[in-house]
């Protein structure tokens, strides 16, 4: 949109204990928690992508999820300063996405800067800010002119806890246009048959809760149902289609890359991913795109964006009964119903393209 940008990406670091053990049990560790795991420190670098300025700059903790260590933010900041004018940025608008350490950097850059509009992102992490900042919360939150939310739901937790404040906005993600479908493929004449799912397959994602729910819902065995992902839970769902006996209904492909997935959505009449703990989920929203019938879970990332019954369906996460329901539901409905819910569903993609959402996001900053 012709502004220019640096962005200054931390990458945590830690004694090398950490990452010995990464080098034995990284692969686990990320197949439980869907986590990256880093089996060396990173030695940080700048490079430019797509017209922005990059700085990686390694900051070293010595615990995972604890204070990042004073001397490495304080340098940092210098670097930051250094990197702007090198680069001839002087900042309209500093954003930190994530607590730690975003809001003790963000409030000191906007010292700096105090022209700039200063916004935290919270994806999440609401004892985050009290658990590292302490008492310096006040001091720190009274610099930041804005706050953003990556769903209502992260909003309300996070008011609950430090109160209300008024400038804030729901920061979205959003789809590339050309992944939005321009036809609707999908017809719903007959009740929904064919299921996806697309996440890690780890346990806050339940994705084994969907095939016991697929079962419960269709005693005939009379659907299809493909997992793409991969993660620890594969174990139980081989599991399940034995006990189930539906190898030729159910299918784990794995990892597939973005661009292909775009056929499957369209090859299905419902996308189901009931997770616990989701800031967002691009996932719900490129299934949306291509007109899939999405079942989301109840206040999670996506909760605000599908509304129940009029762009997709809510359930509560991982709860088997309530999806079983849900998918009764929708199968109750004439098809000329479930058409026009996903048709709704891709006008809501449209309306959170890529470029919407950041001239949205952009124009919340600024006038919050």
């Amino acid at each position: 949109m012709g502004h220019k940008v640096n962005v200054i990406h931390y990458q945590a670091i830690y004694p090398f204990f950490f990452y010995w053990i990464a080098k034995f049990a990284g692969k686990y560790i990320a197949s439980k928690t869907g986590a990256v795991v880093y089996d060396k420190a990173d030695k940080g670098e700048k490079y430019v992508r797509d017209g922005v300025s990059i700085f990686r700059i390694p900051l070293l903790k010595y615990i995972p999820h604890g204070r990042f260590r004073q001397t490495g933010i304080d340098n940092s900041i210098k670097q930051i300063i250094s990197f702007n004018k090198d680069s001839d940025l002087l900042p309209d608008i500093i954003v930190g996405h994530f607590p730690n350490p975003q809001i003790e950097v963000v409030a000191r850059l906007k010292e700096i800067y105090p022209k700039a509009r200063a916004a935290i992102i919270m994806h999440g992490e609401i004892n985050v800010p009290k658990k590292i900042y302490g008492e310096q919360i006040k001091s720190l939150f009274d610099k930041i002119d804005s706050w953003g939310f990556r769903s209502k739901t992260i909003k309300e937790d996070f008011e609950a806890a430090y109160g209300v404040t008024k400038k804030t906005f729901i920061c979205y993600s959003g789809v590339p246009e050309e992944y939005i479908a321009a036809h609707n493929k999908h017809l719903f004449e007959n009740k929904l048959k064919n299921f996806l799912f697309v996440g890690s397959l780890i346990k806050r994602k339940f994705p084994a809760a969907i095939l016991d729910a697929l079962i419960y819902a269709y005693p005939d065995k009379n659907f299809n149902l493909n997992y793409i992902g991969t993660g620890e839970e594969d174990k139980a769902i081989k599991k399940k289609i034995r006990k189930y006996q539906v190898e030729q209904q159910v299918r784990l492909s794995g990892h597939i890359k973005r661009e292909k997935i775009k056929d499957m959505y369209d090859a299905a009449d419902c996308m189901i991913m009931i997770s616990r703990n989701e800031a967002y989920g691009l996932v719900y929203l490129e299934a949306m795109a291509r007109g899939c019938i999405v079942i989301a879970s109840r206040r999670e990332g996506i909760d605000g964006i599908i509304e129940d019954g009029k762009n997709g369906f809510l359930c509560n996460a991982g709860d088997v009964d309530d999806l079983v329901d849900t998918i009764h539901r929708i199968n109750t409905l004439l098809p000329t119903e479930r058409y026009i819910i996903s048709n709704n569903a891709i006008n809501t993609a449209k309306r959170l393209s890529d470029r919407n959402a950041a001239k949205m996001y952009l124009d919340d900053v600024i006038n919050n």
